[in-house]
Parts: structure tokens; C-alpha cells; sequence
């Protein structure tokens, strides 16, 4: 059977495919980078972060597809600007308890604190309000990852 259609529809599928961003792509937040990156912490959170800005994603789907991309700079006295879309805020950033923590002008905006792992130049969140586990297989792993601003993502899909 002959389907012309399905041509124009694959065509169209590698196009989507190649244009969406590659950090887009990778690991779901079902995967446990754990096992393969560098916990960070105190003060060397403030080294890789003050200064800099980071472009990030979180809320992925099954097939480590984000569905929300943010930009974040992380000013060396603590003060923070976030953007997602339309949605804009300053707030501070600080290190607590080993953790990177926000919190944020806008009442619309949740802040919070986040243990931080790293691949390479990947950074990977994940939530201080949940108790860290050996084996967090019933829950999503990471909230968020992001690379900073400029630079390619250079972390290979983890395997756990």
C-alpha cells in the first residue's frame, strides 16, 4: 500500500525533531544522574553560581522533553532575576544547609531550596523538601536542569 501522506508526515516529524532544542532532550526526570555527577555544595555553590546566568528547563515528560525554559541570573550579592516567557521576577539566592535556595518578588512564583548535582556542565535540581533516598524510584527524580547561559550542554544521557 502506497501512503504519500506519510512521507510529508515524517518529514515534517524530523523537522520538529531537529529544531527543538537539544536540552530539551536526554534524561527524563525518571532518571537517577546520581550515580554518574558530583554532588556541589557550599561554598563551592556560590563559586559556580555568582555571576552567572543559567538557562534551565523543568516539568519533562516520559521522553525528557521539557515543557517549560527559563533563564536565571544569579547576581555575586545574592540578588537573582528569573524569566519564563512572560513571567519575570527579581528575588535573592543563597546557600543553606548544603543547598542552592530562591525566593522570589513575585507572590505567583514558588521558591525554594534544592540540592544541586553536576555533569559536566549540566546542573541538575533536586528538591530539599523531599528527604534524600538511596532508592527514589516511586517519585521523579530531579525538578530541573540547566546548563549556563552560552554554553552547549555537555552531558551524555545518564544510565542508572
Amino acid at each position: 500500500m502506497n501512503l504519500p501522506f506519510l512521507k510529508t508526515y515524517r518529514l515534517i516529524g524530523l523537522f520538529v525533531l531537529c529544531a527543538t532544542p537539544h536540552t530539551a532532550f536526554g534524561q527524563s526526570q525518571k532518571t537517577d544522574i546520581r550515580p554518574n555527577a558530583n554532588q556541589v555544595i557550599g561554598e563551592e555553590i556560590r563559586e559556580l553560581f555568582a555571576g552567572q546566568t543559567h538557562r534551565g528547563s523543568y516539568n519533562f515528560n516520559n521522553e525528557g522533553i521539557a515543557r517549560n525554559d527559563y533563564i536565571e541570573s544569579h547576581m555575586p550579592d545574592g540578588r537573582t532575576k528569573y524569566s519564563e516567557g512572560e513571567l519575570e521576577s527579581d528575588g535573592i539566592w543563597y546557600v543553606a544547609r548544603e543547598n542552592l535556595c530562591f525566593i522570589y518578588q513575585n507572590p505567583d512564583m514558588n521558591g525554594g531550596c534544592f540540592r544541586v548535582y553536576r555533569i559536566k556542565n549540566c546542573f541538575y535540581y533536586y528538591s530539599s523538601q523531599l528527604i534524600q533516598r538511596e532508592d527514589e524510584l516511586d517519585r521523579d527524580y530531579w525538578v530541573a536542569r540547566s546548563t549556563p547561559k552560552g554554553e552547549t550542554p555537555d552531558c551524555d544521557p545518564a544510565v542508572s
